[in-house]
């Protein structure tokens, strides 16, 4: 993608928004680097994804990937990759804006710049199609489970999404702590088609659109209930 200055910088938010960070490291003498670095991690599957993420990010600077073989909390043996992106003055910008509070959040200028692209990596990242209560919603609906973020956030977003692509989504509460937006059936298809472009680019993400890519969708409706991340698949 041949990207103009604004288009790569809200890339970059929409992957910090998704499953990417930002972190200062301390130098020999124990102090912090004037600049800070991007990170983010992916399972096996979503290889081909990060790769096409790397593209993206060495406009920036240099990214390195590395195997990220772990056992996770349950005991099951995890098996991903990490990328690192050395540290560079615009990942140090967009720090302090994304955390000015201490840990993840946004502004209304980082809603403002999410674009199609931008929302496109946020589906990928944390996104699926699945189905509601049987009881209620028997068409396939859009979820962002972005649990990085409470509900004034989520809010700020929302309220974004809907100014800028006319995208109605819901907050709805998951658990205790987490919420996420569901998007308004109707509008399936108008999403879709904003983010369909950039979904393409990466085959192996094609599973996110559900029915909609032109194949049978990969959900399990007890799943989008009982996983605050509620993302199939990744």
């Amino acid at each position: 993608m041949n990207l103009n200055k604004n288009e790569l910088k809200s890339a970059i938010i929409g992957m910090i928004i998704g499953d990417g960070c930002l972190q200062r490291f301390k130098n020999k003498s124990g102090e912090f680097s004037k600049n800070v670095a991007f990170q983010m991690t992916h399972c096996e599957k979503q290889h081909e994804y990060m790769l096409w993420k790397k593209d993206i990010l060495e406009n920036i600077s240099k990214c390195i990937i590395h195997p990220n073989n772990h056992k996770a909390s349950n005991g099951k043996e995890c098996s991903g990759y990490h990328l690192y992106g050395r540290a560079n003055p615009i990942y140090t910008k967009l720090y302090s804006r994304f955390y000015q509070y201490g840990k993840k959040s946004v502004d209304e200028y980082l809603v403002k710049m999410i674009t199609p692209l931008a929302l496109a990596i946020m589906y990928m990242d944390d996104g699926c199609m699945g189905k509601g209560y049987k009881k209620y919603w028997t068409k396939e609906t859009c979820y962002l489970c972005l649990d990085n973020f409470d509900y004034a956030n989520l809010f700020l977003i929302k309220k974004s999404l809907k100014i800028k692509f006319d995208l109605d989504w819901n907050i709805n509460k998951t658990s205790v702590k987490y919420y996420q937006l569901r998007l308004l059936n109707n509008h399936n298809e108008k999403f879709i088609n904003l983010i369909r472009p950039y979904v393409e680019q990466v085959p192996s993400m094609m599973y996110k659109l559900g029915s909609y890519a032109g194949y049978p969708a990969f959900y399990n409706e007890d799943k989008i209930q009982s996983d605050p991340n509620g993302d199939i698949g990744s």
